[in-house]
């Protein structure tokens, strides 16, 4: 089930980015990259500040949250990510649907993202076109991503 964030959520939100990065997006990115991106202790604080100002929607399988996905006002899907242990069984997939149906009943034309190399390729399957591959800096460590959009009108 999907559904908005609820206070309290941040927590799971908080191990499953840090965990999602560490143990998913390890197989494609190196240690010194994950470290950059993320540490491996979670943060719930950092992340119930950041909940309450993005209100994510989060993906709920028997009671526990095991994935999110944020939607910025402008149709920036940011932070998609999903717990290791659920990986790979369409969480994703309907997390990220989930947030272009809601850009379109907002009126946005379209939708972007800027994908990790592990999730260019589930991006690319719900439609979304590659603009540009890049790399950014995080804390002086370059990671390539992919800059993603969809046209959802």
């Amino acid at each position: 089930m999907i559904r908005n964030y609820q206070f309290g959520d941040h927590i799971a939100i908080a191990e499953i980015f840090s965990r999602a990065i560490h143990e998913t997006a390890s197989e494609v990115y190196s240690e010194e990259q994950c470290g950059a991106w993320s540490a491996k202790a979670s943060h719930p604080g950092h992340w119930e500040a950041r909940c309450e100002q993005k209100n994510p929607f989060v993906f709920v399988a028997g009671n526990r949250v095991i994935g999110f996905c944020e939607l910025d006002a402008e149709g920036h899907i940011d932070c998609t990510y999903v717990h290791p242990a659920h990986g790979r069984k369409g969480v994703a997939s309907r997390l990220v649907s989930h947030a272009v149906d809601a850009a379109r009943s907002r009126g946005l034309r379209k939708v972007c993202v800027e994908a990790s190399i592990c999730a260019q390729p589930m991006f690319a399957r719900l439609g979304f076109v590659t603009i540009k591959k890049q790399t950014v800096e995080i804390r002086g460590v370059g990671l390539e991503n992919f800059q993603m959009e969809k046209l959802c009108g």
